[in-house]
Parts: C-alpha cells; sequence; structure tokens
C-alpha cells in the first residue's frame, strides 16, 4: 500500500502564492489606474476582500462534502475585522490629509457615519469571530451556514457602495457579481486549505465544478454589464474610454484575468475533474492544480479590489 504523500507543506506554499497574487493584483491596479486610482487604504481593502471570500466559500464546504476548520474561520475573520477597521481608519486620513498616526478618535468615530457599508462589514466580521469562538467554546451550534451568510452579507455591502450604485442596475447587478465570484474563488481556495486524500477530493471537487459553472455563467455576464454600465459604453461613450482612463485599464486587466481564469477552469473540468472523481488523481496532483487556479483567481480579486476604488471616467 503506498504511503500518504504529506500535503501540508505544498498547502502552506499554496496559502503563502494565493496571498502574494492577491497583492500583485492589487498592484497592477494601483499601476493602470493612475492618479483616478485608489489610495493607501487599498492594501487592507483587498486583505478584507480576500479574508471575507474565503470566508463564504469555508462557510459552503459543507454543500461539497467537507468539513471546515473552525480555527481557519476564526482567523480569518479576525485578519476580516483588523482590514476592516484598518480601511476606514486609513481613508479617514486621506480625507482629513493627516497621518495616520495623527488621526484623532472623533474623527475616526465621525468616519463610521458616513460609511454605513464598511459597518457592516465590521459587523458581520465581528459575527463570524464570535461564531468561532462559541464554536471552539463547545457554546454555538449553530450551523456553519451562517459564516457564509455573515461573509455573504458583509462583502456585498461592501461591493454595492461603490461607484456603480449612482446607475439604476448598480446594487443588482454587482451584488450578483460580487457574490458568484466570492463563492467561485472561496470554494476553491477552502477546498485547497481542507480536503485531503483521494477520497476527499473525488467527493468534493466533482460537486464544486456543478456549482461553479453556474457561479462563472453569472460572474461574465454581470461583469460586462457592470463594465459597459459603469464606462458609460451604452451612453455614447467609444471604446477608447477601455485605454484612455484608468478605470478602463484596470477593467481589461480584470477581463483578461478572467478570461485566463475561465480557460484554466475549463481544462481542469474536462482533466483534472474526471481523474478526481475516479481516484486517480493523487491528493498532491490535486492540490498542485487547485493552487495554480486559486492563485490566478487571486490577480484577480485583487484587480477587483482596485477596480471598486477607482473613478469611472477618469
Amino acid at each position: 500500500m503506498a504511503k500518504p504523500v504529506d500535503t501540508d507543506p505544498l498547502r502552506r506554499v499554496a496559502a503563502l502564492t494565493a496571498v502574494v497574487c492577491l497583492v500583485v493584483g492589487a498592484g497592477v491596479a494601483v499601476v493602470l489606474a493612475g492618479a483616478a486610482g485608489p489610495g493607501a487604504a487599498v492594501w487592507v481593502r483587498t486583505a478584507a476582500l480576500g479574508a471575507s471570500v474565503l470566508l463564504v466559500g469555508l462557510g459552503t464546504l459543507e454543500w461539497l462534502g467537507a468539513s471546515p476548520s473552525v480555527r481557519l474561520i476564526g482567523g480569518a475573520a479576525a485578519v476580516w475585522l483588523a482590514a476592516g477597521i484598518a480601511t476606514v481608519w486609513l481613508d479617514t486620513a486621506e480625507r482629513t490629509g493627516a497621518s495616520p498616526w495623527r488621526v484623532t478618535v472623533g474623527d475616526f468615530a465621525d468616519a463610521w457615519s458616513g460609511r454605513p457599508a464598511d459597518a457592516i462589514a465590521v459587523a458581520c466580521a465581528g459575527a463570524v469571530l464570535v461564531w468561532a469562538l462559541g464554536r471552539l467554546g463547545e457554546r454555538i451550534v449553530s450551523p456553519v451556514l451562517a459564516v457564509a451568510g455573515a461573509a455573504a452579507v458583509g462583502l456585498t455591502a461592501v461591493a454595492i457602495s461603490g461607484h456603480a450604485t449612482v446607475h439604476a442596475l448598480g446594487p443588482v447587478v454587482v451584488g450578483a457579481h460580487a457574490l458568484a465570484a466570492a463563492w467561485w474563488c472561496g470554494a476553491l481556495a477552502a477546498l485547497a486549505v481542507t480536503v485531503r486524500g483521494r477520497a476527499g477530493w473525488a467527493t468534493a471537487l466533482p460537486r464544486y465544478s456543478d456549482f461553479a459553472l453556474w457561479a462563472v455563467v453569472v460572474l461574465a455576464v454581470t461583469g460586462v454589464v457592470a463594465a459597459v454600465v459603469n464606462l458609460g459604453l451604452g451612453d455614447g461613450a467609444g471604446v477608447s474610454v477601455l485605454w484612455d482612463t484608468g478605470y478602463g485599464r484596470v477593467v481589461l486587466a480584470k477581463a483578461a484575468a478572467l478570461v485566463a481564469l475561465i480557460g484554466l477552469a475549463a481544462v481542469h473540468r474536462r482533466r483534472w475533474v474526471p481523474r478526481a472523481q475516479s481516484h486517480r488523481a493523487r491528493a498532491d496532483e490535486s492540490l498542485r492544480r487547485a493552487a495554480v487556479e486559486v492563485a490566478v483567481m487571486a490577480v484577480a480579486l485583487g484587480l477587483a479590489a482596485g477596480l471598486a476604488a477607482t473613478a469611472p471616467g477618469v
């Protein structure tokens, strides 16, 4: 009988790679957006997005036949909570023209009244952290799906509070886009850090693949609609806005990442999923394939975080 492969070192490398790719995506967005781009808070906002996306995936793992780590849920919630608070703090510093170290408690407290979306996200992060602590202490018995629900509410609130809300279709389109992306990326990332052994991948991956197909359809359609609306292409603007404006350049980069990601996912659906389902794919092979796809997803999420803080038409 073959000795089980220790995938923990590979899992740690994959997690670090995903974090680096998330930062790289946000950095590319900052460079492409130029003067229209996000401020210093984009880095912590990117961390908040990454943590909330992972929580959406962890919270839905039971649908896929896997069990998430409560400690990992608690850690991701803590990152989301800290990053959400830091986002408001840095934005307050930028708005007041002060150094982050000189922001007063009064200015910080006043900032929350004008940022209901960030307040909702921080509240949701806190709720997930309380859930994790309660589950570890065996004082909370609510299902793990509550984690996905709280994460979905928090990240959707932040997503629809951006520039797209000036349009009638904005909240619906952006909200659907954010949720589809969060589950597609978050669920695969959650599988990568959770599933062990051929049997685990044979159970969870085919289920994920079936749901992922619909998530990609929603993601692609809503992404096109959001880009057309925000760039004014439906109101007579020329296609040159795609390369003449910072927002347009980030949209192009995000679209390129999405096309590459869909192509990779299609290859995996045709080759990897059947191998995993029939127990022919080793655990380390499945983890490597998942890690590559998650890395590309992380770049796209970083671009999305930068896009959300970039002014359209500039």
